[in-house]
């Protein structure tokens, strides 16, 4: 993945290089900017950031870090340098393409005679210009773009008048966006807006296009997706295992090194079983696990990696470890908020040694008790009831599928990018198998009675963790109970306990952020 930004309005080139040194470890193979005003047009998308200097006044500028995850180099020279320019588009794009292959055979079936795109960001620019040239509208050339691919992504694109931001339907990347006096802008960080002084800062939100700064909202919401279809138990698991096989396998496919963020439950274990079902022999495979010496944790955690021969890494949680990377994880989530500091602090952990072994890409097992009822809350919605947005009131089952829904709508906020911002300030890629649209609109029309018992339910995921045992997954690793990742690391305890015990969070972070920002 990357880091993308860009202002329109009355601006200096230097503001676009502040804004990328402020995101800079989201991408540090390579940097581009595209610069321009009403006489001239600078673009270079292999710049030195530590050289570059630009006082000129502009309307319109896109800045690009580049993550190349594969395919960095060939004999002659860089293929995934951003931003891409073809024709009068500039593009700015952040994220994976898994349907690549059938996105390629779709251009090479309608228009494609030429060498064949060398990066995703190649071939979501050429499927842009195709349908943009059509009837060069902007608008409509991304939203039938959109409907082409299958990935995680956030892109903008611009057509020397109009400019479209786009994020993906789950909202995996996240991309933000405000504006003050003088410029509108958006970055796939807040701090790099607030860096050139735009603090009132919104979300795009998934499967949204903002237009000329119009937020246009697309006519299908994932998470809305109904199926008229009830099936048979084991047709639900049929499908589900190959699903899951499959997201897990496009999300491998092309690196050599992959990490896993492991705490020896049942979701990241079942997805363990599932990259070793397809892993290459090239490839390599390292676990991590974050917990303090006593947790549950480290100790499923080890004796999985010792029973399948793995190399597992870990860090064992204290009260100095907590307090070394506090800051960061701090500036990472961009926000004083206790809960998301203890479940980041731990992603933080885990990504940092991805990134000490020099590995780019890790997979987590996110999305798992949204989709599966793992938390315990759930239970009690069963039996409480739950009151929708559109204000009706369900009861047992029905109230838990409809929660379900409303919680994968909010995934991104609550989630999503809190575990993007942490892994990528270590400059590692977090990916989600669970997370693919085909398993969500599959899982979410899965009956709740399937997932959970009813209220004395105490360990919930029920089809889940019988389809971990079909695939190999030892009884009690599938079985075990959930512990929140910020309890089963200890790492809430020191937060609470010690470390803002007597300290004001909300003022340690706006020092914090005032001393990494605008000093």
């Amino acid at each position: 993945m990357c880091g993308i930004l860009g202002l329109y309005g009355k601006f200096k080139g230097n503001d676009i290089l502040s804004m990328m040194k402020i995101i800079e470890r989201r991408g540090t193979d390579a940097h581009g900017v595209y610069l321009e005003n009403d006489e001239t047009t600078f673009f270079d998308n292999n710049i030195d950031i530590n050289a570059f200097n630009d006082d000129n006044e502009y309307n319109v500028g896109f800045g690009h870090n580049l993550l190349s995850i594969s395919n960095f180099y060939n004999e002659d020279n860089l293929l995934n340098l951003q931003p891409k320019k073809l024709n009068n588009l500039v593009l700015s794009f952040n994220g994976e393409i898994y349907n690549y292959k059938e996105v390629l055979d779709f251009l090479k079936s309608n228009l494609y005679d030429g060498e064949a795109p060398k990066s995703d960001c190649d071939l979501l620019m050429q499927v842009l210009n195709y349908y943009y040239n059509k009837n060069q509208d902007l608008l409509e050339a991304v939203q039938y773009t959109n409907r082409r691919i299958d990935g995680d992504y956030v892109y903008a694109i611009y057509d020397g008048e109009n400019i479209a931001l786009s994020r993906d339907s789950v909202g995996v990347k996240p991309l933000f966006y405000g504006e003050n006096d003088t410029i509108r802008g958006f970055a796939s960080e807040r701090k790099a807006l607030w860096k050139v002084g735009i603090t009132d800062v919104k979300t795009l939100e998934p499967g949204h296009i903002l237009y000329n700064y119009e937020d246009i909202e697309p006519k299908y919401l994932i998470y809305d997706y109904e199926s008229n279809k009830n099936h048979k138990y084991e047709t639900y698991i049929k499908y589900l295992d190959e699903y899951l096989n499959e997201s897990v396998k496009d999300r491998i496919a092309n690196i050599d090194d992959i990490g896993l963020v492991f705490s020896g439950g049942v979701d990241s274990t079942l997805l363990l079983y599932y990259i070793l079902n397809n892993l290459e022999d090239n490839q390599t495979l390292k676990l991590y696990t974050v917990g303090n010496e006593n947790s549950q944790d480290l100790k499923y955690a080890r004796r999985i990696a010792e029973d399948l021969n793995l190399p597992l890494r870990e860090t064992v949680i204290n009260e100095d470890v907590v307090r070394e990377f506090l800051d960061d994880t701090l500036l990472a989530i961009e926000e004083p908020n206790l809960m998301k500091l203890g479940v980041g602090m731990t992603t933080y952990i885990a990504t940092h040694m991805v990134h000490e072994d020099g590995i780019k890409v890790a997979l987590s097992g996110q999305g798992a008790d949204e989709l599966f009822a793992g938390y315990k809350r759930y239970l009690d919605t069963y039996e409480e009831g739950y009151k929708d947005v559109d204000g009706l009131f369900y009861k047992r089952f029905r109230a838990v599928e409809h929660e379900l829904r409303q919680d994968i709508a909010h995934i991104h906020d609550v989630n999503l990018e809190r575990d993007d911002a942490t892994s990528m300030a270590n400059t590692v890629e977090l990916r989600v198998p669970y997370l693919s649209d085909k398993i969500i609109k599959w899982v979410l029309n899965i009956p709740a009675k399937y997932k959970i018992n009813g209220s004395a339910d105490n360990i919930r995921k029920n089809i889940l963790r019988e389809l971990a045992v079909k695939k190999g997954v030892p009884e009690d690793v599938a079985y075990r109970k959930k512990k929140a990742a910020q309890y089963g690391s200890g790492i809430d305890k020191f937060l609470r306990r010690k470390i803002f015990r007597n300290t004001n969070l909300n003022k340690y972070f706006e020092e914090l952020v005032d001393s990494y920002v605008y000093n």
